[in-house]
């Protein structure tokens, strides 16, 4: 009787233990849903700037900034992927568009000490620190100056000029020293909306690498070189007559190199702050230097208290300087963010912004109010 307990009790543990182990073991293929939702109003007046009276859109409005499920999983060990739409009222393509869609393929175990990935699809371009940064978190709400604002901050220079932002191509990373290291170069269509076919014969390349000096301090550096389609050339010989003459087949290019630094991350408790700086050339005239440089800083409070309706209270602050041309005088902007992120949880706060958009030329008045969001993330 006593030995068939004990048999009893053996097959119990071996089965609890068979079955642990099998419930740790990784499936292929697999697929994980995540996604975000982001709703955001703003109020700013824009018309009394006479060149902000020519944006068609309101000086206020609600808007869904972000409606995104986000599918990812792997095929193999070595084959992930990632596809991520995006839904939203506020694009200034439409109300769909396709975001992340690419395949990644990994060429050393997950395990290895140093990984070396081809990755393809439609993807960021390896350039920017805030361009890179989630959206799942901006403590500043937005990158650039978006909706109620000029187009005409560091952010929005790089993304109008092909540096920055989602194109389509294939790119190989490599990250070593223990992940401290990671290099990234990419070729890709360099057109300056996403999920399009190449407009001529060339291409753009891009390049980026990271470096993680301490657990907290990292520093980046990026370059681009966009090509494009060379600008119209206008016969101005024959009064009256317009001839445009367009070459297909483009030789043009503008490139561009940046510098950043991170220290923390957006959402952990304490410190986070970030600089990020642009130096290029106009997609419109490649003699025409661009430049900009943003700071962006938030102090994450965690509230201790258990019964507390606030996880954590974070003031935010974003100063931003930005010159589209240099053979323009008195173009330069000035952009500055301040409020605070109440976080309702981990992933889910209130943010309440103040923005003020200044300008060298002195006919243009500066466009200032707030900018609000309830943004979420699973």
């Amino acid at each position: 009787m006593r030995s068939s307990m004990w048999r009893s009790a053996l097959s119990l543990a071996l089965l609890i233990f068979t079955a642990g182990v099998a419930a740790a073991q990784t499936t292929y293929p697999n697929v994980k849903m995540a996604g975000r939702l982001q709703v955001e109003y703003y109020g700013f007046n824009t018309t009394e700037n006479a060149l902000g009276a020519l944006i068609p859109s309101p000086e206020n409005s609600f808007m869904i900034r972000r409606a995104r499920i986000e599918a990812k999983g792997n095929l193999t060990e070595n084959i992930s992927f990632v596809i991520q739409p995006n839904f939203t009222s506020g694009s200034l393509g439409g109300a769909f568009s396709m975001k992340d869609a690419y395949l990644d393929v990994a060429f050393t175990k997950p395990e290895a000490k140093n990984a070396f990935v081809l990755q393809a699809g439609q993807f960021k371009r390896y350039f920017g620190r805030y361009e890179l940064t989630s959206s799942n978190n901006l403590p500043s709400i937005e990158r650039g100056a978006y909706r109620g604002l000029l187009p005409v901050s560091s952010n929005d220079l790089a993304v109008g000029n092909g540096f920055a932002a989602h194109d389509v191509g294939a790119g190989l990373k490599f990250v070593g020293l223990d992940k401290r290291l990671a290099v990234s170069g990419a070729v890709m269509n360099g057109a300056l909306n996403t999920n399009n076919l190449d407009i001529n014969n060339s291409k753009s390349y891009y390049g980026r690498v990271t470096f993680a000096v301490t657990k907290m301090l990292s520093v980046g550096a990026s370059v681009a070189d966009h090509d494009f389609l060379r600008p119209a050339i206008y016969d101005t010989v024959s009064p009256g007559v317009i001839d445009t003459i367009v070459t297909r087949d483009s030789a043009a290019t503008n490139s561009a190199f940046g510098l950043d630094a991170q220290w923390s991350a957006p959402g952990n408790e304490g410190l986070y702050a970030m600089v990020d700086y642009l130096s290029g050339e106009s997609v419109l005239n490649s003699a025409n230097k661009i430049w900009g440089i943003q700071g962006v800083a938030a102090y994450n409070i965690r509230i201790k208290s258990p019964d507390s309706f606030l996880y954590a209270i974070e003031p935010a602050f974003r100063y931003d300087l930005a010159e589209p041309n240099n053979q323009l005088v008195n173009d330069q902007s000035t952009l500055i963010t301040a409020g605070v992120n109440f976080y309702l949880s981990s992933k889910a706060q209130f943010r309440l912004m103040y923005e003020s958009q200044s300008f060298e030329r002195s006919d243009l008045k500066t466009i200032s109010g707030v900018r609000t969001a309830l943004t979420m993330n699973f």
